[in-house]
């Protein structure tokens, strides 16, 4: 945990960020994430906040930028998205915001790729401030029992009608500012966000691929040999949806022991397929119905749990009690 102390000095081979924030109510937890391989966001440090007030400080060993993501946590409400800080070796970051909306808490700091993110988040005002307040009633609602059939109708009904609309206005502005925008390490990940909603959107009033893909021709050779300059790449050669009676993809996954699977050790037999991640909220909330699914069906269907996080982290989970399924990173 950090402690609150104004004045502090930022040394070499260090970050201190400090907040400032009205009407978060003391005990809340603010806490700051690293992301492993690009998938899974694992926790860094936190603090709790005391008189409006927080501190985190940590080492930085890498000379070029870092983009963290922070997230606040108060009793079981959370920010359901996070604020993206960007840090370098003696950075000194000042934050300003109120209450629970931290995705949109005023961030000065002289490191350009935060400057850069700023210009993002003032594209989607006023439309993402509604979205998120929209979103966070979603989630008291999946609080309250996610298995009741008008509860899920309310958050599609929700989602629908209010945050797809406000997130896709969005989207647009920050389509067309690309077009034209300095590609930086905050557009490729932009750029990145634009193409991974493409994959998992289902609705082509929002997809926008006209606009999507021409920008791919904006990036540098360097920009298309980075990390996430393939893994843009990688959305451009995504296969068709299957259809039934075509083959399944396979690939090697690994189970918690190391040992080597394949989904064709499965051929002729139901499979259900879960993936996971810690990060998800409503996965973990999953986990024991999905235990409870292998053991109704044992024999009858073979349900396969992928999980996307680190294999140290989704040990954590499936170590703690035994288990009838195979998971598997």
């Amino acid at each position: 945990m950090g402690s609150c102390h104004s004045g502090q000095k930022v040394s070499e081979g260090e970050f201190l960020i400090e907040g400032f924030v009205k009407n978060l109510p003391d005990s809340s937890i603010v806490s700051l994430f690293q992301f492993e391989n690009r998938q899974y966001a694992a926790a860094m440090l936190s603090d709790t906040v005391t008189g409006g007030r927080f501190v985190l400080r940590d080492t930085i060993t890498s000379k070029e930028s870092r983009q963290l993501l922070l997230l606040v946590i108060y009793k079981k409400t959370f920010s359901v998205w996070p604020l993206s800080l960007w840090v370098v070796s003696g950075a000194r970051i000042r934050i300003q915001g109120e209450g629970m909306l931290c995705p949109f808490w005023t961030v000065e700091s002289e490191v350009p790729e935060q400057q850069t993110e700023a210009e993002f988040t003032k594209l989607g005002m006023p439309e993402m401030v509604e979205a998120f307040k929209q979103e966070m009633i979603v989630y008291e609602m999946f609080d309250k029992g996610i298995n009741d059939v008008s509860i899920r109708n309310k958050i599609d009904s929700i989602r629908r009608n209010h945050i797809y609309p406000l997130q896709d206005k969005v989207r647009l502005r920050e389509l067309e500012y690309m077009k034209t925008a300095p590609v930086t390490k905050v557009w490729l990940e932009k750029y990145c966000d634009q193409l991974s909603f493409l994959n998992w959107n289902t609705d082509s009033q929002y997809s926008h691929k006209e606009l999507v893909y021409p920008l791919y021709a904006r990036l540098s050779e360097a920009d298309r040999k980075s990390l996430v300059g393939r893994e843009i790449a990688a959305y451009f050669k995504m296969v068709e949806s299957v259809k039934a009676g075509d083959h399944m993809v396979d690939g090697t996954l690994y189970d918690t022991e190391g040992n080597t699977h394949h989904l064709s050790e499965f051929e002729g037999k139901y499979i259900l397929l879960d993936f996971w991640n810690l990060g998800c909220q409503p996965c973990m909330e999953a986990l024991p119905e999905m235990e409870e699914v292998s053991r109704m069906y044992k024999g009858k269907l073979e349900l396969v749990s992928i999980c996307g996080a680190a294999k140290n982290r989704s040990e954590e989970v499936c170590g703690r009690k035994e288990t009838d399924r195979p998971s598997m990173e």
